[in-house]
């Protein structure tokens, strides 16, 4: 697999029973929108183009979205909510090890799946404007997560501390950014799995002396 070229073919969501109408229309449209980065950058992208597509008229693709930036806005949303709701799917009392194994696993996985996405996330926040907060907010609400996990760890072993950061949330922001802007390097080039795997292992192990928990593991 070569992904920095095509990567895998994104995963389109399927439908929740009983979705409205106008919801699965939405749907199609961010699926139409995410095949479509695949091929071109989102400069490119046209509400036309996207229109055709879905084989409905430029104004009832209004209805849903008001500018072609609103789709891929909300295309980073939907992948974004995805990964999140892998890394809430780690049971509250599982050890912070697998915790993070966890959370890096389904980083991985979600770009995989949705490489054009968050590539043209992290490139769409390099402009000064509200596309950088939206992005910054939703990094944000990722070290929050972690943050949240972590201040419980050092509830319950003192070893792991991460004063030297600033605390653990901004240990944790520090780590979130570390982790994205790797993989966004990574999803940019041509790579293979065993260039991912090898990205896994090291970012996973830096999280974790970061976090300072590679005293846990050593007394494990």
């Amino acid at each position: 697999m070569e992904s920095g070229t095509e990567g895998t073919t994104p995963a389109r969501p399927r439908y929740a029973p009983g979705m409205r109408k106008g919801d699965r229309r939405r749907h199609e449209i961010l699926n139409a929108a995410e095949e479509q980065l695949r091929d071109r950058p989102a400069i490119e992208l046209t509400i036309d183009g996207l229109a055709e597509t879905v084989g409905v008229s430029r104004s009832s693709l209004y209805f849903y979205f008001d500018s072609k930036w609103a789709v891929v806005d909300a295309l980073v949303d939907r992948a974004s909510a995805e990964m999140y709701d892998e890394y809430r799917s780690v049971p509250d009392d599982a050890p912070f090890d697998e915790f993070l194994a966890v959370v890096m696993k389904a980083t991985l996985s979600g770009w995989r799946r949705h490489r054009v996405v968050f590539l043209a996330a992290a490139e769409r926040s390099s402009h000064a404007d509200e596309s950088t907060d939206r992005w910054r907010g939703i990094m944000q609400g990722f070290a929050d997560f972690i943050a949240d996990r972590l201040e419980i760890e050092i509830a319950l072993n003192p070893a792991v501390d991460p004063t030297p950061l600033g605390g653990p949330r901004q240990a944790a922001e520090i780590g979130c950014w570390m982790v994205e802007r790797n993989f966004y390097m990574l999803f940019s080039r041509e790579h293979d799995e065993g260039d991912e795997r090898a990205m896994l292992s090291s970012l996973t192990g830096a999280l974790e002396r970061l976090l300072h928990t590679a005293s846990v593991h050593s007394s494990q």
